[in-house]
C-alpha cells in the first residue's frame, strides 16, 4: 500500500485506487465491494471491473426494491433489429427499470449534457474524449424501452464513474438522468427509491423479467462478436459527417491523432481509434 492507496488483488487496483484501506473494508461490510478472496473474479480489464463491481453491490447491498439484474444485455436498436446496443447494467425494480452506463476513467472529468464528447484530463498534456455518455446511455434507454414496449418514464438512466477520476464538471442530476460514482450509488439509489412511486406490480415485474431473460438468453457469443464489429466499424467513421475517419500526424510535434477525411469542411479529431 502506498500514499494510503490499497492494492488488494489483481482487479482491485481498479476500483480501490483512490480508497484508502478503511475504506474498502467498510464497503465490503456494506456489501458493496466483494472481499478480499472475492476481488479475485474481478476482471483485469477497467471498463469490466466497474461493470462487476457495480452488479455485485446492486445484488449484495440490501437494496430491498431490486428484483433482478442484468449485465451486457444487447438490445436491438430502435432503427432495426440488425444493429444493437449493450447495456452495461440493468436493474428491475418495483420503482421502475434503472439503465446504468459505467465508466472507469482517471482524471478530472469534463462535459456538458449537450456536448457530444465529453474529456478525461490527466494533465495538462494527456486527455481522453469519449461519447457523452448522457447521450449514449438515452439511446439505450429507448432502445430497452422499445424492446419492452414500455414508456421511457418507467426508466431511470445511471451514468456512474469509479473512484480513479474526479467529477470536475459535469451536469446536475435531472429526472431523466443522475451521474455519481460508484461509492455513492447504493445511497443514491436509495434516496432515489424513497422518493419514487411504484410503477411494476407483480404481474408486471414477471413480464419485464421473463423478456429480459430471453433477450440476456440471446446474447451469444456469435451476437456479442457482431456487436464488437459494429462498434469498431463506427469508431471508423466521423459521428459529425459521416465520412471515414484517418489517422494523420501534427505538424508541431509528429504524434498521431485521428482525423476526419473531409477537412477542411469537417474538423472533428480524436486523440485515438
Amino acid at each position: 500500500m502506498q500514499d494510503g492507496i490499497s492494492t488488494v488483488t489483481r482487479g482491485a487496483p481498479y476500483m480501490v485506487s483512490r480508497c484508502n484501506l478503511f475504506d474498502y473494508m467498510v464497503d465490503v461490510v456494506k456489501g458493496e465491494m466483494p472481499g478480499p478472496i472475492g476481488m479475485f473474479r474481478v476482471p483485469d480489464d477497467k471498463g469490466a471491473a466497474l461493470e462487476y463491481i457495480i452488479e455485485y453491490a446492486l445484488n449484495n447491498a440490501l437494496l430491498v426494491n431490486v428484483y433482478k439484474t442484468y449485465k451486457n444485455l444487447l438490445v436491438p436498436r430502435v432503427e432495426g433489429e440488425d444493429r444493437t446496443s449493450e447495456i452495461d447494467v440493468l436493474m428491475v425494480s418495483d420503482k421502475g427499470i434503472f439503465v446504468l452506463e459505467s465508466k472507469n476513467y482517471a482524471g478530472l472529468i469534463f462535459g456538458c449534457a449537450d456536448q457530444r464528447q465529453w474529456t478525461a484530463s490527466l494533465n495538462r498534456y494527456t486527455k481522453e474524449r469519449f461519447y457523452n455518455p448522457i447521450m449514449q446511455n438515452r439511446a439505450h434507454v429507448k432502445a430497452v424501452a422499445a424492446y419492452l414496449e414500455l414508456p421511457e418514464g418507467m426508466f431511470r438512466s445511471y451514468i456512474v464513474f469509479g473512484e480513479r477520476c474526479e467529477l470536475k464538471q459535469v451536469p446536475e442530476n435531472t429526472e431523466e438522468y443522475h451521474i455519481c460514482q460508484r461509492r455513492r450509488l447504493i445511497k443514491t439509489l436509495r434516496r432515489d427509491f424513497r422518493k419514487r412511486r411504484t410503477v411494476l406490480e407483480s404481474d408486471g415485474l414477471k413480464d419485464v423479467m421473463q423478456r429480459l431473460d430471453e433477450l440476456a438468453a440471446g446474447s451469444s457469443r456469435e451476437a456479442r462478436q457482431t456487436h464488437i464489429e459494429q462498434v469498431q466499424a463506427a469508431m471508423r467513421t466521423c459521428p459529425k459527417c459521416g465520412k471515414p475517419l484517418l489517422e494523420r500526424h501534427r505538424k508541431s510535434d509528429g504524434g498521431l491523432f485521428i482525423g476526419c477525411s473531409g477537412f477542411p469542411a469537417c474538423r472533428y479529431i480524436r486523440d485515438r481509434w
